[in-house]
């Protein structure tokens, strides 16, 4: 018999599971994101950003390495501590390139649903 917190742990690793493709804390970025939760980027930047901001990022060779590197870290803590040791500007960049990353991602997962 399964106890209640299993069953919990179950039923989120149901909502997270896809895409499988995705290591599981990426799953979980991936599936928020697709909600609308950021949950990567602090409430202050994401309120200091406009739809001008993210259509003018345009990505620079330093933020594409650093995006390896997000994708290495350990946990969400880690994650959003080196995102906030960038400057704003470089934060909003990023967050132009994270939003096109999603939708690239959402765009893998319909097909290999299919």
């Amino acid at each position: 018999m399964k106890t209640m917190s299993s069953l919990s742990e179950d039923l989120l690793m149901d909502q997270y599971a896809q895409p499988a493709f995705l290591p599981p804390l990426w799953r979980v970025i991936f599936q928020e994101a697709m909600r609308g939760h950021h949950i990567l980027f602090s409430k202050s930047l994401l309120q200091s950003i406009n739809e001008e901001t993210v259509l003018q990022g345009a990505a620079n060779e330093t933020l594409e390495e650093f995006c390896v590197h997000l994708f290495a870290a350990p946990d969400l803590k880690s994650i959003r501590t080196m995102i906030s040791f960038l400057p704003q500007d470089e934060q909003k960049q990023l967050f132009a390139i994270y939003l096109k990353m999603m939708q690239s991602l959402r765009e893998e997962n319909k097909i290999s649903m299919h």
